[in-house]
């Protein structure tokens, strides 16, 4: 048994929509060739998951809109959401595996260090309702299954949109830190995430957001992680970590206007992990999330699990790009002032 397990289900590619929607599966299997290529399920176990049942998921989804995704899943038409959302038939099914396998992922915890779901990472779901390509909220649950077993949980969301769905489920949670790290302007799906949205109730101070431009290259984006996330999960202590690797805040994204490197998503990951060994025994769940250039975040997530297994990175440097990418002095300014403001609110000294 290897220290990291990669849970897998050829059913995941099911979730994937029709026409030209942005969401395809394509970038699943991507990733999961890229793996194969170079060999790294020699030293990755594939893990495929467990089928939760829809009591497990009635934990953060009322029933009856259970039974709206699969009334609408036998119908195979309309939409579960205002429009970003169509129905296929078999989308119930679909969605299920992919949750499951983020649940799985934490089961999986008792045996592995790192635990691995691309399938995962479903953020903007909210309890009775599907928004932004997303059915069930994976993350949620999987967080709500690890308090079970974890006293402190830090979830990490890089994905290029905020996690909407996820903060409201988790936003009185006084044991969940979580952080968001996602392009911000009031006209820009979901049109939440300021800093000033912070938790509720036992939950206030918990939730950290980090609004940032479009334009935020590399060097900012890194600097407002290095100087607000990394120094309130030193604080928290917490004894697992989730990393929410959405792909799309990627330069060549084409819904999300940020512009982070594969270097600069190394990065990130490679001080995840470390803080995941510091604090957390090593306990640490990737998902997936966003990444509407699938080639790209086919790489970045190649690239993540080759940090966090700890594989020999020669295999996969031809994934890289070549360099990192510097912001602009307009972004510059708006980051530093941002980040200025989050010192502030989250008691940070400079």
């Amino acid at each position: 048994m290897h220290k990291t397990a990669f849970v897998w289900d050829d059913r995941y590619l099911n979730y994937s929509f029709p026409g030209n929607h942005p969401f395809k599966s394509l970038r699943e299997a991507m990733t999961k060739k890229l793996l194969e290529e170079r060999g790294a399920f020699h030293e990755i176990d594939i893990v495929p998951p467990k089928v939760i049942s829809e009591e497990l998921l009635s934990l953060i989804h009322t029933k009856e809109y259970i039974e709206f995704i699969k009334r609408k899943s036998e119908e195979g038409s309309g939409l579960l959401d205002e429009g970003d959302t169509p129905a296929f038939k078999g989308i119930f099914e679909a969605a299920l595996i992919r949750v499951s396998g983020t649940v799985t992922a934490v089961e999986l915890l008792q045996s592995y260090d790192h635990t691995i779901n691309i399938g995962g990472g479903f953020h903007h779901a909210k309890r009775s309702q599907a928004s932004g390509f997303c059915v069930f909220n994976d993350v949620a649950l999987a967080i709500k299954l690890a308090e079970r077993s974890f006293k402190k949980i830090a979830l990490v969301d890089i994905d290029g949109h905020h996690g909407d769905g996820t903060q409201y489920l988790l936003y009185d949670d006084p044991k969940v830190l979580k952080v968001s790290l996602h392009m911000f302007h009031p006209r820009f799906f979901p049109g939440t995430g300021d800093e000033y949205e912070i938790g509720s109730g036992e939950g206030k101070g918990m939730t950290i957001n980090i609004p940032l431009p479009p334009g935020t290259g590399d060097d900012m984006y890194l600097y407002a992680f290095n100087e607000i996330v990394v120094p309130k999960i030193k604080e928290f202590k917490p004894d697992l970590i989730f990393l929410l690797n959405g792909g799309d805040s990627y330069y060549e994204d084409p819904l999300v206007e940020l512009k982070l490197s594969t270097k600069g998503y190394l990065e990130v990951v490679r001080t995840v992990h470390s803080l995941a060994h510091q604090f957390a025994n090593g306990k640490l769940v990737m998902t997936g999330g966003g990444g509407y250039n699938y080639e790209a975040t086919a790489r970045i997530w190649a690239l993540s699990i080759a940090e966090i297994a700890g594989l020999d990175f020669t295999e996969f440097e031809t994934l890289e790009d070549c360099c990192l990418i510097a912001s602009s002095e307009f972004v510059k300014k708006r980051v530093l002032e941002i980040v200025d403001k989050l010192k502030k609110i989250h008691g940070l000294s400079n």
